[in-house]
């Protein structure tokens, strides 16, 4: 009001140090006055600042170690993309022996808050993943190494029942933690080996009590009181994933469509295989006529006759698979500690010799990919046993080299190749029978 709607304006001169606080307060008497400030520009500039910029001078530096450029840290995963992306069109850079040392140097850095999150963040989404180290060094790096430890304390006789239940306490770590085991009765300090005697004894556990044996892998119980306590997420799925992340043995025992149920997150109704069920075609018409409460109950409301069998066994196929959908979706939940879900539905086919135990070797597959998957039981080093032991493998490796040349017929193979020496069955024959 007053002045005929006009506003006098009175230019403030500037000090020598500029406009600080201070300064401002006397000109506007203690905030009772307006003051208008004129901007210097009329478009603000949104270009990234130069890493020497003086913004970042209290920041946290870090050096690519790919291209030697010093920068924030927080600015660093951004350089990362770019710079592998460049860096990974020339042919002779090896894309993942140095960058994946720069990550985990660079990961080690961060605040033990982030630590998780940073590391799966960094490899899952910039670099790509082309074998199983890539995978095991992943979900390895996103264990916390640093706070509190999961510690479970259990006997050695009752190791399996009592560690299903210490695992789902987690009241003062999360399985996130890096594992640490303590045998009752024992002096013993886990340096890993009672961490990994631990987790081969609850995956063996977890495949007998939870896991239902079929000829090409094992498929989940159905077991509604399990399911409703969640013990196959917080037992089955996290317990798999410790395993993998933590030194322990594969979970190599899912059949192939339950894999594909927890890489996914849904069931495909096109790729249902009946084999997965048992012998469905077995039925005659006698037997058929029997089975009628066993045929309703599966969701089938047709006529029930022999005629109708297709439909029949249909109907049990989608039942079988769809009653055991909750419980392999809360094993994928499981399954998302140390980001080993994310990995997992990205690159189901690497991940697939982590879980399913049947390894089809098609006529694309060379020898070095057989070679990885044998896990031969050698005897001690420096023995002579150990060395025809090793020459065995070696002959092994030629011969598959042979094939994979064309010489030979490719051979299949349905299962993942262990190779025990029986060193103990022809004691009178060592030299022939190593």
């Amino acid at each position: 009001s007053g002045g005929s709607g006009q506003t006098r304006l009175s230019v403030i001169p500037p000090e020598a140090e500029g406009y600080n606080t201070a300064f401002k307060k006397i000109q506007t008497g203690g905030g009772k006055n307006t003051i208008y400030i004129v901007p210097l520009k009329d478009e603000l500039d949104t270009s990234p600042l130069p890493a020497d910029a003086h913004e970042f001078h209290k920041m946290p530096k870090a050096t690519c170690k790919v291209c030697g450029s010093g920068m924030p840290l927080q600015v660093l995963a951004v350089h990362i993309k770019s710079c592998v992306e460049q860096q990974s069109s020339g042919d002779d850079y090896d894309l993942h022996g140095e960058v994946f040392k720069t990550l985990h140097r660079v990961i080690a850095s961060f605040a033990h808050h982030s630590l998780h999150h940073a590391s799966i963040y960094l490899f899952s989404f910039f670099l790509p993943f082309l074998s199983l180290d890539d995978v095991m060094r992943a979900i390895a790096h996103a264990v916390y190494t640093f706070g509190k430890n999961f510690d479970i304390a259990v006997s050695r006789q009752s190791m399996f029942e009592r560690g299903l239940v210490q695992w789902q306490r987690q009241e003062k770590a999360s399985p996130a933690n890096q594992l640490r085991v303590l045998f009752l009765g024992e002096a013993g300090i886990d340096t890993r080996a009672l961490r990994k005697e631990f987790l081969t004894g609850m995956i063996a556990g977890i495949e007998q009590k939870f896991f239902e044996k079929g000829s090409n892998g094992g498929r989940p119980n159905y077991s509604l009181s399990d399911l409703d306590k969640g013990n196959f997420r917080y037992t089955v799925g996290e317990i798999m994933a410790s395993s993998l992340a933590q030194g322990g043995p594969a979970p190599n025992f899912i059949v192939l469509w339950c894999y594909k149920v927890l890489c996914t997150g849904y069931l495909n109704f096109d790729n249902l295989d009946k084999d997965n069920v048992g012998d469905v075609e077995a039925a005659t018409e006698t037997t058929i006529q029997s089975l009628t409460e066993e045929i309703l109950n599966c969701g089938y409301t047709g006529l029930i006759h022999v005629e109708k069998r297709e439909e029949i066994i249909r109907a049990i196929v989608l039942h079988a698979h769809l009653r055991l959908l909750p419980i392999l979706l809360q094993i994928r939940d499981g399954l998302k500690l140390y980001g080993l879900l994310e990995i997992m539905a990205k690159y189901p086919s690497i991940c697939q010799p982590l879980f399913v135990p049947a390894l089809e070797m098609k006529v694309g597959d060379d020898a070095d990919f057989i070679i990885s998957v044998c896990q031969a039981d050698f005897s001690e080093r420096g023995t002579n046993r150990e060395h025809l032991e090793v020459t065995l493998m070696n002959h092994l490796q030629d011969f598959l080299q042979e094939l994979e040349q064309g010489k030979k017929k490719m051979l299949f193979c349905d299962r993942s190749l262990a190779n025990r020496f029986h060193r103990f069955h022809y004691l009178l024959h060592i030299q022939c029978f190593p």
